[in-house]
């Protein structure tokens, strides 16, 4: 099916061009029924720069082209709004503004799929893989190596396999081709954004240049157990929670200087369900298994994430006096006694940790009263020796070149050294991962880079904070309508 040859060594006179605007990239291909369809990104808007020659697009629009047959061409450009997920049911299908099911046989086959990546909540990279946090992921390595992908956040794996596959069967020279072809994307699903921090108010001393340093963040969210409000709640027997999503805090220095953070959330680790139709809060909470049948499960959870990120500390932000988050809290802290982490450790220095911890604050209670929001801060007591024990990633430029790998995409990943690695996680969790979280990982994030300019004898302007602070104030709003959404 598919083949890559150079331009000048095909006949085009029997190929027609199905679009005259340009394409930024192809997700992959998917087969439906008996027709391969591949989709093309044709709508792009860059949205960050991570580190110098690392830049993430958000996909604006898409289309779907039939690779065996004519039939669909006249239905592409067809739709009064592309990129509008509204009339996306729970059930994949198009139910259009009056709620009922469109006849199939009217519409593109992948009408719901193209309406669902054309949402807004979609990012890619040509430039380097942004499946990976900084931590994972090597200067050397290609966007494409399907062994360093990270398949939990990667949402077409399903389409792009195939290609990615014939990318490795290839000559290095035609793949040395194929990549500078920049066709080929990994694409995740949450929230990516950079901000510039002038010298004057970045918390590193300025060079000479006075050059601005930048400031990103990357919300990734898992593939694995993604869904809706209600719709998705707690565990799978495969230790995938719902709405899990990887936070990464980038900071970058003109010297060369890169600083990186990662949290998580997730749902409650239990096999849960919560009622839909009643009033906001009111919604019944119920366990659907023993603590027996959940434990196996919320192992392989915790297993997963200590293999990935080192110790895991909880933050629970449940309430401790509603009857079903009360019911939930007693449920989450025995499962977390009886895990098969939580045993006490002994480090070379002779104190005693343990790979699960827990640290249950509760948020409502905690900020209700005339503090309001700035109470939530108080969570700094509870969390900042593990803060400091978990450290951060961070890397600088070398003196000398480094390696000369001709895959090497710029000088300053060339000379990047690894000076410090993260050694620790914060999983937090509230019911919904929405608000709660939000705020408390926005608190994390602060602290954090508070100590990473600490330990470098520098101090961070208002100015930056106020950044900082947007950045996650956006992440949560686009968490909230990614999660609220009814359909998509």
């Amino acid at each position: 099916m598919v083949e890559f040859s150079a331009l000048d060594h095909i006949d085009l006179a029997d190929y027609r061009p199905l679009r005259t605007s340009n394409v930024h990239g192809t997700l992959g291909l998917i087969n439906i029924r008996a027709d391969v369809f591949i989709c093309i990104i044709n709508g792009a808007a860059r949205v960050a720069n991570v580190r110098p020659g690392e830049t993430v697009q958000k996909i604006l629009s898409v289309e779907f082209y039939c690779l065996n047959r004519s039939d669909y061409d006249h239905e592409l450009h067809n739709e009064v709004n592309p990129y509008s997920t509204d009339d996306v049911g729970a059930d994949g299908f198009d139910h259009g503004r009056d709620g009922e099911l469109r006849d199939p046989a009217l519409e593109h086959p992948c009408l719901a799929l193209k309406k669902l990546l054309s949402g807004g909540t979609f990012y890619y990279s040509v430039d380097f893989d942004i499946t990976n946090r900084l931590q994972d992921r090597s200067s050397e390595e290609s966007a494409f190596d399907i062994d360093s992908l990270d398949e939990d956040f990667l949402w077409n794996s399903y389409m792009i396999e195939p290609l990615i596959r014939f990318r490795s069967r290839l000559a290095a020279r035609d793949r040395e081709a194929l990549d500078a072809s920049r066709i080929l994307t990994s694409a995740i699903r949450g929230f990516v954004s950079t901000v510039t921090v002038p010298a004057s108010t970045s918390p590193i001393r300025p060079l000479r240049t006075n050059l601005p340093s930048t400031l990103t963040l990357i919300s990734r969210l898992s593939c694995r157990r993604a869904g809706t409000r209600f719709n998705a709640r707690g565990i799978d027997d495969d230790g995938n929670v719902a709405n899990f999503v990887e936070t990464e805090t980038v900071f970058w220095y003109p010297s060369g200087l890169c600083f990186s953070y990662a949290q998580i959330r997730g749902s409650v680790p239990l096999f849960w369900e919560q009622a839909t139709g009643l009033l906001p809060g009111q919604q019944k909470i119920q366990i659907t298994r023993s603590p027996e049948a959940t434990q196996p499960a919320f192992d392989k959870h915790f297993e997963d994430l200590e293999v990935n990120y080192g110790i895991v500390h909880v933050v629970n932000l449940l309430s401790e006096s509603k009857p079903g988050e009360m019911e939930l809290t007693q449920k989450y802290r025995y499962h977390i006694q009886h895990s098969s982490l939580n045993k006490d450790l002994h480090s070379a220095a002779g104190a005693n940790s343990r790979l699960l911890e827990e640290s249950q604050f509760d948020f409502h209670a905690e900020t209700k009263g005339p503090g309001g929001y700035e109470a939530a801060n108080s969570i700094r007591r509870l969390i900042q020796h593990q803060a400091d024990g978990f450290a951060y990633y961070m890397s600088e430029k070398a003196d000398d070149s480094g390696s000369t790998s001709r895959y090497e995409k710029t000088d300053f990943q060339r000379r990047s050294m690894v000076m410090l690695q993260q050694e620790g996680v914060f999983r937090t969790n509230c019911l919904d991962c929405l608000d709660r979280t939000n705020l408390i990982q926005t608190i994390i994030s602060q602290m954090a880079i508070e100590i990473f300019i600490e330990y470098r004898r520098e101090h961070a302007t208002a100015d930056f904070w106020m950044r900082h602070s947007s950045l996650w104030a956006d992440n949560g709003d686009v968490r909230m309508v990614s999660f609220k959404l009814a359909r998509g």
